[in-house]
């Protein structure tokens, strides 16, 4: 396991810790500071794991960007090539 898988699983925790208590505390109508801690925690931990995921994006998109544009500059090195050739004539 990874150490992100670990924190994954951890923060998914947090979450579902935080979720539960406010919803216990919703049916009351009062909220404890230590729930407002835990939920605000939760969701930093959230805001993070989207802007992770956008960069991933972003840096797969790149990549794929950059093999795309090479891709068609090796086709025109290989048409240029059979074009040197000359016509093949079997006798």
């Amino acid at each position: 396991m990874t150490s992100q898988d670990g924190q994954s699983h951890g923060d998914s925790e947090s979450r579902q810790n935080a979720s539960s208590r406010e919803e216990e505390h919703a049916s009351e109508g009062a909220f404890t500071l230590s729930d407002l801690v835990a939920a605000i925690h939760a969701m930093g931990e959230t805001q993070r794991e989207m802007e992770n995921t956008i960069k991933e994006l972003k840096s797969s998109v790149a990549k794929q960007s950059k093999e795309n544009e090479r891709l068609p500059q090796k086709s025109v090195a290989a048409r240029k090539r059979s074009k040197q050739k000359g016509p093949s004539f079997v006798t």
